[in-house]
């Protein structure tokens, strides 16, 4: 709520009023097919690094990963092999402050 405050001034008594009082967001509307750019980029390039991140620092993502399970199934493609990987990243044996120093400063220990 606070981003959409920053972002957009919206504001809500909950983060469904906030959302819906977006602007931004007006006249959005989802995929009515399966086979879109939505599923087939931001699952390996965005769901996949994330859960792996997760993974790599104990932090649950199982509605990401069940989401990544499903595209999968939906396109009969391996996203966690073809996604964005903690090694193809190049980061995959960083402690958290090495990976927080690579995003706020961009470099690498």
């Amino acid at each position: 709520m606070e981003w959409l405050k920053m972002a957009y001034d919206a504001t809500g008594e909950n983060l469904y009023e906030a959302i819906h009082a977006n602007p931004g967001y007006y006249g959005i509307t989802a995929p009515n097919r399966l086979e879109h750019r939505y599923i087939f980029e931001d699952v390996p390039m965005s769901l996949v690094p994330i859960a792996a991140l997760g993974k790599r620092y104990g932090v649950e993502t199982r509605a990401i990963e069940s989401v990544i399970h499903l595209a999968c199934i939906i396109h009969r493609t391996d996203y966690w092999r073809r996604g964005r990987t903690l090694d193809k990243l190049g980061i995959e044996h960083l402690s958290v402050s090495e990976l927080t120093r690579y995003v706020t400063e961009g470099v690498l220990p």
